[in-house]
């Protein structure tokens, strides 16, 4: 079996690792009606769902799941964001 040269082969020590117990939150505004809006992701911050939740559900939901605040950006995670 041919192997591919060296130069195109991945190096598996620098591949990470997607890890389930890694989470994030970036919190993208508060609308007219309180409700945080805000970014979740699992594993990498580059994947999330966009979310909404009163204050201080949000403040329980971010303990629950031990996840990691993001600073805010210019640019949220996704352009969805700021419409």
């Amino acid at each position: 079996m041919l192997k591919p040269p060296a130069s195109m082969q991945a190096d598996t020590a620098s591949i990470d690792v997607f890890d389930t117990t890694r989470k994030f939150v970036r919190v993208t505004g508060i609308n007219p009606r309180g409700f945080v809006e805000f970014e979740f992701s699992v594993g990498i911050p580059e994947l999330c769902v966009e979310l909404m939740l009163p204050r201080e559900a949000f403040e329980e939901f971010c303990v629950a799941q031990n996840a990691v605040r993001l600073a805010e950006e210019d640019e949220p995670m996704t352009s969805r964001s700021k419409q």
